[in-house]
């Protein structure tokens, strides 16, 4: 077991991802948070390292409660599928001992930084200001964010190849809600297309490519949604 305990931050409610989920499925947005500890709980206290081998989307529905969640937690980003595993991101941030143990050291690396700037708030010297704004530089270098909806179509699309083309061609498109869910669905589709399937996905295009070719408006077969759960098995 990894553990009885979840990292959960005090702004989870109101995230893009929950408000998404939440008005996809006709829930309150403190329902999903409810339904997303249970997932997270069940991946915590079943898994070592996050990815549950054989597990299905189903499954995860019927721990939650809600047809369609496990789904869902997936176009957000928040749940993804290889092959025969689903994958929680991010894992060993926010579960288990080795996450309690980094936010316990965060409480007290903020608790001696305050002590430190009441008793120095007046006393700035040149030897510390050099230190400091490197180390913020280097913060802001390394903090990177996905547009939104980009990490969802990302984890579905089966060939990530070229991210940084694919995020600049989702921003070009700055796909809104509604063909945010058109893409999703036309990758679903494309992927049991007989181009796509052909020679173990040889022919798949980039999905840099894909997105500047809109390839979500080409004809396809069409996938049932026990499909797609078959397709997570």
């Amino acid at each position: 077991m990894a553990g009885d305990w979840l990292k959960i931050e005090l702004n989870t409610p109101d995230k893009p991802e929950v408000i998404a989920i939440a008005s996809r499925l006709g829930l309150d947005p403190d329902a999903v948070v409810g339904k997303l500890i249970r997932v997270w709980r069940w991946f915590n206290e079943h898994t070592k390292d996050g990815n549950a081998i054989g597990v299905t989307y189903a499954f995860l529905d019927r721990i939650c409660g809600v047809t369609g969640f496990a789904e869902q937690m997936a176009l957000v980003g928040w749940l993804q599928e290889n092959g025969h595993t689903l994958s929680i991101p991010n894992f060993d941030y926010h579960n288990g001992d080795s996450a309690k143990k980094r936010a316990e050291t965060q409480k007290r690396v903020a608790k001696h930084r305050d002590s430190e700037k009441q008793k120095s708030n007046a006393d700035v010297t040149q030897n510390t200001l050099p230190k400091a704004l490197p180390e913020k530089r280097r913060e802001e270098k390394n903090k990177t964010i996905a547009p939104v909806g980009f990490e969802a179509f990302w984890n579905l699309y089966p060939k990530r190849k070229s991210r940084g083309a694919a995020e600049k061609a989702w921003i070009k498109l700055k796909p809104d809600e509604q063909l945010q869910a058109q893409i999703f669905e036309g990758v679903r589709r494309a992927k049991t297309s007989a181009d796509w399937l052909k020679d173990r996905g040889q022919f798949i295009p980039h999905p840099s490519t894909w997105l500047n070719d809109k390839g979500w408006l080409d004809d396809g077969p069409a996938e049932s949604k026990s499909e797609l759960f078959a397709g997570a098995i």
